[in-house]
């Protein structure tokens, strides 16, 4: 397959880094910024330094959370994006909602993801033409195509509006569900739609990185994918996924 030595070595990047974390998960975190809604620990920053060494055996440009772009990754040639500790403030309080999420895109298309819950040791990766998988087992969506009966998970991004208006449409869409959840981790939200936990995911003014491999899991597992950049940011991203097409038909 084409990407299969790409998706081996993002699984092996998140392994590394994922060991690090895990280590380092009820050790006292060394906060650097907490600024508005966001938070950087030096654990971030240590864990992308792990991934980095890993990846630095592809010849692939970077573009990293934390460190930003590595190489050129605007045109047209595959790109790692990494997103060395997805829900931050998560693992600051010891909450174990957190992982490494590794993507490899092509344009605007993720072909490799591979997301690693080190606190459940669960390994999601993907890659494309070669379906999707949880520790080696296929895995696939949810059979759900209504979302009176489907479980959405969701959050509210860093960067997203929450003015007035905003917070209206949002809860118009997510009233549409049997119940909502929020993880505070895209990566993981969007690992357990793949593996078919829940069924549907939403978020507004997501960045790249948060979500990249997750698109890649739950297109790998069958489902339903739109992806659109945002307005606002260069990397931000408008993201609708479902086990079904038919969950977002009214939105």
């Amino acid at each position: 397959m084409p990407w299969r030595t790409e998706r081996d070595l993002a699984e092996a990047a998140a392994r590394h880094a994922g060991e690090k974390l895990r280590e380092w998960f009820h050790q006292d975190k060394t906060v650097l910024s907490s600024e508005g809604r966001d938070i950087k620990l030096q654990a971030d920053r240590d864990a992308e330094a792990a991934i980095l060494g890993v990846l630095a055996e592809s010849s692939h440009p970077v573009l990293a959370e934390e460190s930003g772009e590595h190489g050129v990754v605007d045109g047209g040639a595959p790109f790692w994006v990494v997103d060395p500790l997805d829900g931050t403030l998560n693992f600051s309080r010891a909450i174990p909602l957190c992982c490494v999420s590794i993507a490899l895109c092509v344009g605007t298309e993720p072909v490799v993801g591979v997301i690693y819950d080190f606190n459940r040791d669960e390994l999601f990766s993907a890659a494309s033409g070669e379906g999707a998988w949880l520790n080696g087992q296929a895995m696939r969506v949810s059979g759900i195509d209504d979302p009176a009966k489907g479980v959405l998970v969701t959050g509210i991004p860093t960067f997203r509006n929450i003015d007035d208006a905003s917070m209206r449409g949002f809860l118009d869409e997510i009233r549409r569900f049997k119940k909502v959840r929020m993880f505070g981790s895209a990566a993981l939200m969007l690992a357990n739609v793949a593996c078919g936990r829940v069924d549907a995911y939403a978020e507004d003014d997501i960045m790249l990185w948060d979500v990249a491999a997750g698109v890649a899991l739950v297109k790998a597992a069958g489902g339903y994918v739109d992806v659109r950049p945002s307005k606002d940011l260069r990397w931000g991203r408008y993201v609708r996924c479902a086990s079904h097409g038919r969950i977002w038909k009214t939105t």
